[in-house]
């Protein structure tokens, strides 16, 4: 870490080891992020969506909601440059999240609604664009532990 003019300071006693967990999770999560994308596509189709979906957005929904508890739990007290890059991490894990809630609840809901069929078509296009920030996330956090 570099200090006030440019000088080398020992990081917090350990931020490697907190890095590599953080890096861990951002690799998980990125693991199984191609499959939360097409279970969240397969609920912007027309027509009656397979119980097989529900099925796909049940469990990714299970991995990153542990995946989310687990950057919670990690301290990063110590050192205020981690807790910026978890605290980014808990958004992107938490924006998948409600992406694979919301698309399962748009389609397997009771209550369909005609104003609710824009937003379901929507899915068609996936996690989106912020889907890329968590590869960027995982690529800061990587080079981090060589730092």
């Amino acid at each position: 870490m570099a200090g006030e003019f440019g000088v080398r300071i020992a990081w917090p006693a350990g931020h490697g080891v907190m890095v590599r967990r953080l890096v861990e999770v951002a690799d998980r999560a990125l693991a199984i992020q191609d499959e939360a994308d097409a279970a969240v596509r397969a609920c912007g189709i027309r027509g009656v969506v397979s119980g097989e979906v529900a099925l796909r957005l049940g469990a990714m929904l299970r991995v990153y909601s542990r995946l989310y508890y687990e950057v919670e739990g990690l301290g990063t007290e110590l050192n205020p440059e981690l807790g910026v890059v978890r605290r980014d991490l808990l958004e992107l894990l938490s924006y998948h999240l409600h992406m694979l809630r919301d698309a399962g609840d748009l389609v397997f809901s009771e209550r369909r609604a005609p104003r609710n069929e824009r937003f379901r078509l929507e899915l068609g296009e996936g996690l989106g664009p912020r889907a890329r920030d968590l590869a960027r996330l995982r690529e800061r956090l990587f080079w981090a532990q060589f730092d």
